[in-house]
């Protein structure tokens, strides 16, 4: 492995290590008392945010070891489904989970805290699968 393939692939284990870390957080914790708890709400969502950025910043430095400048989150996720890296049903819950992560992180049109709950609740499974599918010699 050359040295530049190297540091990727150090990159990706770090990343791997905080996206599990932070889904272990929301496993743990998450429950509808965040609907009424505004700290462990505000925590929840910022474990996800930052799960969610381990994700995007894995999928980028995938597709920069493959000899491909990295894109925005969403064309690294569909570079990554077209060359069969990730299936298109966890490239689709990644993207989505972008998607509330942004909306999560700069509160568009407000956030409507029942939704974000479900939407979390049916995403975390797509985050807690992804580091399974990063090719093998990217993981150390």
């Amino acid at each position: 492995m050359d040295a530049r393939t190297r540091t990727i692939a150090e990159r990706v284990v770090q990343k791997c290590e905080t996206l599990i870390d932070r889904v272990e957080f929301v496993d743990q914790h998450f429950s509808e008392e965040i609907l009424a708890d505004r700290i462990l709400r505000k925590a929840m969502y910022k474990e996800f945010q930052e799960a969610v950025e381990a994700a995007a910043d894995i999928c980028a430095l995938v597709r920069r070891s493959l000899d491909s400048s990295a894109q925005d989150d969403y064309s690294n996720v569909d570079y990554l489904v077209e060359r069969e890296i990730i299936p298109a049903d966890l490239g689709r819950s990644l993207k989505e989970a972008n998607g509330l992560r942004n909306r999560l992180a700069h509160e568009y049109d407000g956030i409507n805290d029942r939704m974000a709950y479900i939407s979390i609740a049916g995403l975390i499974e797509a985050l807690r699968e992804f580091p399974g599918v990063i090719p093998r010699w990217l993981q150390g």
